[in-house]
């Protein structure tokens, strides 16, 4: 019987971001754009620009799929599908890097304290068998 934790072999890279998004994600709201900043920045605060526009996405999804097959094929349309899916694409590589990092730290965790490895592990695989 094949071990269940053998899809958590080591991961063919080992990089890992240092302070992800430290310098690159700067958003800066002023009166210059927009009209009430500090709402703005409330809102932001609350509800990250990508997943509002993530909803809006979804609900636009659906309202397509609910026109006629000959006005789905639009262009407009056409190019928002592929947009959709590059974005679907790099939210499952980012789940696969975000595995892989996990898996590292598993097999480090076997090696340095298999007592609490052997107790994550146990929580994996139901959580795994739960999935099926």
């Amino acid at each position: 019987m094949p071990n269940p934790l053998d899809f958590f072999a080591a991961p063919r890279n080992f990089v890992q971001p240092i302070l992800p998004g430290w310098f690159g994600s700067v958003i800066n709201i002023t009166e210059q754009n927009s009209s009430a900043p500090d709402t703005e920045r409330e809102i932001v605060a609350a509800q990250s620009y990508g997943r509002q526009l993530g909803r809006v996405m979804d609900a636009l999804a659906v309202l397509i799929a609910d026109l006629p097959k000959a006005k789905q094929d639009a262009t407009a349309f056409k190019e928002f599908a592929k947009i959709r899916r590059e974005i679907d694409d790099i939210k499952a590589q980012a789940a696969a890097r975000r595995l892989d990092r996990i898996a590292a730290d598993l097999a480090t965790l076997k090696e340095t304290n298999p007592k609490e490895y052997e107790r994550l592990a146990a929580t994996l695989r139901e959580a795994v068998d739960g999935a099926s």
